[in-house]
């Protein structure tokens, strides 16, 4: 998965729009309730927030087709993601 921290947009390997990212809370990871080994539950909004750094991106990708409105979690240091800016350079 491809991100830029600038626009908040997350992409696949293959350059394909996955989803902006936006929460009006602004929570901590840490502080949701845990849901099972790969999502936990927003208590202001009652949604899944699932963890993108134990899918592929295909898995996401699909994921947020199938329901636009999904919630994901990012962390800028996982394994599976690769920091972009507008210009799509790698900036690791």
């Amino acid at each position: 998965m491809k991100f830029n921290p600038i626009t908040k947009e997350l992409y696949t390997d293959k350059d394909e729009f996955i989803k902006s990212l936006y929460c009006p809370f602004r929570l901590r990871w840490n502080s949701l309730d845990p849901n099972n080994s790969y999502s936990k539950k927003c208590s202001n909004c009652d949604r899944l927030i699932i963890d993108t750094k134990l899918f592929s991106d295909k898995e996401i990708y699909k994921m947020v087709k199938l329901n636009p409105d999904t919630c994901i979690k990012i962390d800028l240091n996982q394994s599976n993601l690769e920091i972009i800016n507008d210009g799509n350079i790698n900036c690791k």
